[in-house]
């Protein structure tokens, strides 16, 4: 019994990098959870490179997405993964209250930048994650006070006004080690 491949260029497309990764321009967006999952894939997958132990959790896991290991086993981290397939200026989180922000934990902030076809990590502790959150609190607060906002959404705001704390972010996700 022989197998058919397909040989259509629709089927077989080439991957110039394997640091690329290739969306059809018309792909119908996907379901939320499997954005969700192709971010914590994508930083699993960049930490194995690295040497790390990346395992994804099981879905639902509350807290975290990932549990990183050096390969010794005497360190460890904890990791929760809010993707976007858009270059967004903000990530919705939950709110402050509830950010672990105890020293092993981290949060990886992945979106997708369409003209670079890349993923863009923005990697923040658990103590910034919380600061930045309730920074943003405390701006939609003053802005319902005003009457100009009904309601506070937690997220973490990555846009041009954010400083240069981004570019740390940013550094970090590509320095960072346990």
């Amino acid at each position: 019994m022989s197998i058919e491949h397909p040989t259509s260029n629709e089927y077989l497309r080439p991957v110039p990098d394997s640091s690329v990764i290739i969306v059809p321009d018309k792909m119908k967006k996907p379901p939320h959870a499997l954005i969700g999952i192709a971010g914590v894939h994508f930083v699993v997958a960049d930490l194995s490179r690295r040497g790390m132990v990346a395992l994804p959790t099981v879905r639902n896991t509350a807290g975290y997405d990932i549990v990183v290991l050096n390969p010794e086993g005497t360190k460890h981290a904890t990791i929760q993964v809010k993707t976007s397939l858009n270059r967004v200026s903000f990530f919705p989180m939950p709110p402050s209250s509830k950010i672990n922000d105890h020293e092993s934990a981290f949060y990886a902030l992945v979106r997708w930048l369409k003209n670079e076809k890349r993923f863009e990590c923005f990697f923040l502790t658990g103590d910034e994650t919380k600061r930045a959150v309730e920074e943003g609190e405390r701006f939609q607060d003053k802005r319902i006070a005003k009457g100009t906002r009904k309601k506070v959404f937690p997220s973490v705001y990555v846009g041009p006004k954010a400083g240069d704390k981004i570019e740390v972010w940013k550094k970090r996700w590509i320095e960072w080690n346990l």
